[in-house]
């Protein structure tokens, strides 16, 4: 698959990439607390902060590298949903005093799928992470921009496979007997019908797609913002490493 023209570019890190990948796996393997019943339960979400700096590419496209993956430890992780703890306001006073130059860029979370359930030929936002972010007032004034999804299904038995950039936005790989995705979206800033600050979110749901989202008034004017393209680049050197041994 050709790069092509984009325009926004998602980098993410190995360091990042790694955390996000141990995070999701363990959350769907290991057994913990979930609901209101708090029965211990496998193939659960996990969530987190993305943090790092933003650039321009030779093309003047703008990239987002994401260089730190904070997992949200007190989350309230689920099998449908996860919900974030308040964390985000005081790591994004602590960090940036070590670490100056990292800035907030969004947030990352896992979908868990089971051996029965078809796997996501694309990747998609559920209507609510669309909503969580579109409509939340915070994320906005924190310039929120990236978000990214890992999908992650246990198979019946163990295998290897290409890692491959199977959309513009999206690499999909094997560990063993866990195939995984990542896919990423990136958060547009512009305006709501009550002149309020809002985020539009980047690729849009395509024909095919497993999810509907709510189109809301305010989406018509952000309509030439569809035709922009999201890339993702992520490490995929150790996956080739694993496949030659």
């Amino acid at each position: 698959m050709s790069a092509g023209k984009f325009d926004f570019l998602v980098n993410v890190s190995e360091a990042a990439f790694q955390s996000m990948v141990i995070a999701t796996i363990e959350s769907f393997l290991v057994p913990g607390r979930a609901g209101k019943a708090r029965r211990l339960t496998r193939q659960r979400e996990t969530f987190g902060l993305l943090w790092g700096y933003e650039t321009v590419t030779a093309s003047k496209a703008r990239c987002f590298n994401v260089e730190v993956a904070h997992v949200d430890t007190n989350a309230e992780r689920g099998r449908s949903s996860v919900i974030p703890s308040k964390g985000l306001e005081t790591v994004n006073k602590a960090l940036p005093a070590y670490w100056p130059n990292l800035k907030f860029l969004g947030d990352f979370h896992s979908h868990p799928w089971t051996a029965r359930e078809p796997w996501p030929k694309r990747p998609f936002l559920s209507e609510s992470d669309r909503d969580s972010i579109e409509n939340d007032a915070a994320y906005a004034q924190l310039d929120f921009r990236v978000a990214l999804l890992l999908n992650i299904q246990k198979l019946r038995r163990k295998g290897s496979m290409m890692p491959s950039f199977t959309h513009d936005n999206t690499l999909e790989f094997r560990m063993n007997d866990l195939r995984m995705s990542l896919a990423a979206w990136v958060a547009c800033p512009t305006k709501n019908d009550a002149k309020e600050p809002a985020l539009y979110v980047i690729p849009r749901p395509v024909a095919v797609a497993q999810t509907k989202w709510k189109r809301e008034p305010w989406h018509s004017k952000c309509r030439p913002m569809n035709d922009k393209r999201v890339w993702l680049n992520a490490p995929v050197h150790h996956f080739l490493t694993s496949l030659g041994d």
